[in-house]
């Protein structure tokens, strides 16, 4: 906005209307007593709404969001909040599409990697318990519990060594 235009807006209309977006929301900008930086504001359009947006369950779009931060210096248009909300559909149709697409080759990839039963039989717990027991002997011969009992599990001090020069 131009110099004039804020000068003539802070005597004559100190709050004025600034914009709306597509969920109804006003909001406004006036200016304050503390320093030369116009205070934003939103209007929801009823009062219960407004517990929505704290609580997280709703969100104001991105751009109302940035000029009230004052990230933005102008306020965004309708037709940049729609062109806005036609380009989140697309996105949203792509991904699915995206999902799709990896779920069908995901479920490919495990065809493929399946064996079938015709050319490899599956081992079983129950042929490995008809081995012989000197095989069964081999397939356990290392316990790795009994190698854990061997090491102490007390804390030790530590002695620091001096280094040689």
């Amino acid at each position: 906005m131009s110099v004039f235009k804020r000068l003539w807006q802070r005597f004559l209309k100190p709050t004025y209307f600034v914009g709306k977006d597509l969920e109804g929301n006003k909001y406004f900008e006036y200016p304050t007593t503390v320093n030369g930086r116009l205070k934003r504001t939103v209007q929801y359009p009823r009062n219960e709404d407004m517990w929505a947006y704290v609580a997280s369950g709703k969100r104001l779009p991105v751009q109302w969001n940035a000029w009230l931060t004052h990230t933005r210096r102008d306020p965004p248009t309708l037709e940049e909040l729609e062109a806005d909300l036609v380009r989140q559909k697309r996105v949203q149709i792509n991904a699915a599409m995206i999902e799709v697409r990896d779920k069908e080759e995901r479920e490919r990839a495990a065809r493929i990697a399946k064996p079938s039963d015709s050319r490899t039989p599956e081992v079983t717990g129950t042929e490995l318990t008809k081995a012989p027991p000197e095989q069964q002997k081999n397939v356990y011969a290392r316990d790795p519990w009994t190698e854990a009992k061997g090491g102490s599990d007390q804390p030790e001090s530590w002695n620091p060594v001096a280094r040689r020069r």
